[in-house]
């Protein structure tokens, strides 16, 4: 089952809510749309994006990713490594609740773009963090990890059983496997902060005796014991080296465990998105659907499901 069938299942007995949060997910890519194009304009860069190849820019996945971005959109059209602007986008309104939290991180993104652009700097990881978290603790992002924890089987493991939660920085994935799964969760984290913030949200719920904590890369990640699942949510792009730590979960994972992963691809749905993902944290686009299926299996993995619709992959692969 697609991303988009889940949320179509999910909430089968309530349209209304269905309808709601479909409206909010387009609020939220009208709005970035329409934000992130005024702020080129502002400083200038959709004339440069007209005169200058994509590869010329100082930072080239930025501007190879807001080039595809305003094509798919229909703002723009390719005429070689360039782009030819057709139209200018409407501020859309913004209804929902859902939306309306997003602005700042949209806006802070936005702000960003134009040194990231020419400059190739992006803002430092201590002034972005509050915003990551936002961006990554989403009603989307939730759902996207429900639909991969339950397209995989992990919520059948038995009790016991353990799952290891690559990086999930601010526990968002944790919380959602301590819900939806009865089995103990090893998080694996490479930054201290984000280990203690998702320590308190699991102390919060009561959970403390179902979690513990590996302070390390997913690169370069040992645990005492194999584990019967492993969890990586919109992890890909954030990361330097994921085929060494695709290659280091299969190490990990024991021969008959399972990896869940719920991951955007550079598909038309996600371009835009992922523009201020890029800026705030990811340290590159996401990757291309061919691409990612190769990285995993090269990895040593076999896709056992793969169900992609909405910009999101939703993966189960076993070891090979």
């Amino acid at each position: 089952m697609s991303l988009s069938s889940y949320i179509l299942r999910k909430f089968l007995s309530n349209p209304r809510e269905a309808l709601r949060i479909k409206k909010a997910g387009d609020e939220i890519r009208e709005y970035a749309v329409w934000r992130i194009y005024t702020q080129l304009e502002m400083e200038g860069i959709l004339q440069n994006l007209q005169t200058q190849a994509w590869w010329s820019f100082k930072d080239q996945v930025l501007a190879k990713l807001l080039c595809d971005a305003l094509v798919e959109e229909g703002l723009a059209a390719w005429e070689g490594d360039r782009i030819k602007l057709k139209r200018s986008p409407e501020k859309p309104a913004i209804t929902t609740i859902e939306a309306a939290d997003m602005l700042p991180v949209i806006d802070r993104a936005a702000e960003a773009l134009p040194r990231a652009l020419l400059l190739g700097e992006k803002p430092s990881r201590d002034k972005t963090q509050a915003l990551t978290a936002k961006l990554l603790d989403n009603f989307a992002v939730k759902l996207e990890f429900e639909a991969a924890i339950d397209e995989a089987g992990l919520g059948s493991l038995k009790p016991g059983s353990t799952i290891a939660d690559i990086h999930p920085r601010v526990g968002t994935s944790t919380l959602t496997l301590l819900e939806r799964t009865k089995a103990r969760i090893v998080v694996i984290e490479p930054y201290q902060e984000n280990i203690e913030i998702t320590r308190r949200l699991v102390e919060l719920h009561g959970q403390e005796s179902r979690v513990s904590f590996v302070h390390s890369t997913p690169e370069e990640a040992e645990l005492p014991e194999k584990v019967d699942a492993i969890f990586m949510g919109e992890l890909v792009h954030w990361i330097p080296s994921p085929r060494l730590a695709l290659a280091n979960a299969r190490r990990m994972l024991k021969d008959d465990g399972i990896l869940a992963m719920a991951q955007t691809t550079y598909s038309s749905v996600g371009l835009i998105i992922s523009v201020p993902g890029y800026l705030l944290g990811a340290v590159q686009a996401p990757p291309e659907s061919g691409e990612l299926r190769r990285t995993l299996t090269g990895s040593g993995f076999k896709i056992e499901k793969w169900l992609e619709s909405l910009g999101v992959a939703l993966v189960k692969a076993t070891p090979s």
